[in-house]
């Protein structure tokens, strides 16, 4: 890898990779006037790639003699994760309208990413400014509440929490600690209402303490300008983001709750070592072990939810991983055993084969009294689209153009595809009985 930088980059901060990602996001400041590209690749930092713009403007000013530019890696991930990154941020300074962008276009992807950040603005903006965005906290008598309000769907009552709010009421004869806020008009899982994602508990407990629905409760309603831009999960998260309440009787928000928006993002294409997610954890303070706790519950819930997610032995990571790279050990030509075969095991979703023929043929140039024999690989599917687009595009052209080059040095190709699904036995237990009896076996032949 060619960690050298052209001359126009003068400075540059590129954090090390440290999960092996697929794909990172960049950054291009001119440090003269300081306009700015921002883009993604799928590849590593430094293998040659710099940056895809073909922007006038930016080529002009990147191949001046006395050009002074910065480059910086800001963040890793999946290319379609990157993807939604670079939109979101470009989206969010309308880059191909700024004069401060070299950017023509603010991106393009499908996957949308919940804004952590405003979300937490907006929630601090309420309970510590008593406002947002000219909306200010009011007291509305408890009996003027919108009766046919939504419900957030996540919304679970909390009899224990409803009590203790009723017994502060009782007890101080006021409900100036409490707060309510309204969505006026929002549209939510297809449904119209006023919605509100906080102070359910706190409306309940006026009711039912002895001063009913006669006292005046400080409520903060959000005109559907502001809120119409949100997505349900932004607005899921808005009400999770309200729990705890500083002045409220502690109801925090659970392990539960936490990993149920967690498991959320999961469905949209999100991991848990995003940065999104790691907003939402730094946000509830949670510790190692709490963020531990709830990824793992959120993996759970998402599996429940997505059953099929399960059955796909994820080879390339963890215990699955070492044991089949085990047997790719003790079998390749390369690591000086007698075998003639060139061992490796690739997702249908990564696979290319032109380093292995690189390879191999400059290993039987340099060896010529071991050489490689065979090429063989041990292929794993991540998922059915994969294995969809794997059989019907990319398996067979790939059998055809790789047995039209082997076959010219008298290299045959031996393909076989890992079990999709886990077992009743342990993967561990398997891997032992199909090394004994497939590997040892070919082995005691030759």
């Amino acid at each position: 890898m060619n960690n050298t930088l052209p001359k126009q980059i003068i400075e540059s901060h590129v954090e090390p990779d440290i999960n092996n990602n697929e794909a990172f996001l960049y950054k291009f400041t001119n440090l003269d006037n300081d306009k700015k590209y921002i883009g993604r690749h799928k590849g590593k930092p430094f293998d040659g790639y710099m940056f895809s713009s073909k922007d006038d403007q930016f080529l002009e000013d990147f191949m001046h003699p006395n050009a002074r530019f910065k480059y910086e890696v800001t963040q890793y991930g999946t290319y379609e994760y990157m993807g939604a990154v670079e939109k979101q941020e470009l989206t969010l300074v309308n880059a191909k309208d700024n004069p401060e962008y070299y950017n023509k276009s603010n991106g393009g992807s499908s996957m949308e990413l919940p804004r952590i950040k405003l979300i937490e603005s907006i929630v601090t903006s309420i309970q510590n400014d008593k406002e947002y965005e000219g909306a200010k906290v009011i007291f509305t008598p408890v009996k003027d509440l919108p009766e046919n309000r939504l419900q957030i769907r996540e919304f679970t009552k909390d009899p224990s929490h409803v009590r203790r709010l009723k017994d502060k009421i009782n007890d101080e004869s006021s409900l100036e600690h409490l707060l309510v806020v309204i969505l006026k008009d929002r549209l939510y899982r297809g449904q119209q209402g006023d919605l509100i994602p906080d102070g359910n508990h706190s409306i309940e407990a006026a009711e039912e303490s002895k001063y009913g629905s006669r006292g005046m409760i400080p409520t903060i309603v959000l005109p559907e300008y502001l809120h119409k831009d949100l997505s349900d999960q932004e607005v899921d998260l808005l009400a999770l983001m309200f729990n705890p309440r500083v002045k409220n009787p502690r109801l925090e928000s659970s392990h539960e709750d936490i990993a149920r928006q967690v498991c959320n993002m999961k469905f949209q294409g999100l991991e848990t070592s995003s940065k999104e997610v790691q907003d939402l954890y730094h946000y509830f303070h949670l510790t190692k072990s709490d963020k531990t706790k709830v990824s793992k519950i959120a993996k759970q819930m998402y599996e429940e939810q997505n059953p099929s997610h399960t059955t796909w032995i994820n080879y390339g990571a963890g215990d699955e991983k070492k044991s089949i790279l085990k047997l790719i050990k003790k079998e390749c030509v390369t690591e000086f055993n007698n075998t003639g075969i060139f061992s490796k095991m690739y997702s249908t979703s990564k696979y290319n084969a032109w380093s292995d023929i690189y390879d191999m043929m400059l290993w039987n140039k340099e060896n010529p009294h071991n050489k490689i024999k065979t090429y063989k690989v041990r292929f794993y599917h991540t998922n059915q689209d994969y294995k969809d687009t794997w059989k019907k595009k990319w398996k067979s052209n790939n059998e055809y153009v790789i047995d039209t080059v082997l076959n010219k040095h008298n290299i045959k190709r031996d393909w076989s595809y890992l079990p999709e699904q886990r077992s009743k036995v342990s993967l561990a237990k398997y891997m032992k009985v199909w090394y004994n009896e497939v590997i040892c076996t070919s082995l005691k032949k030759r």
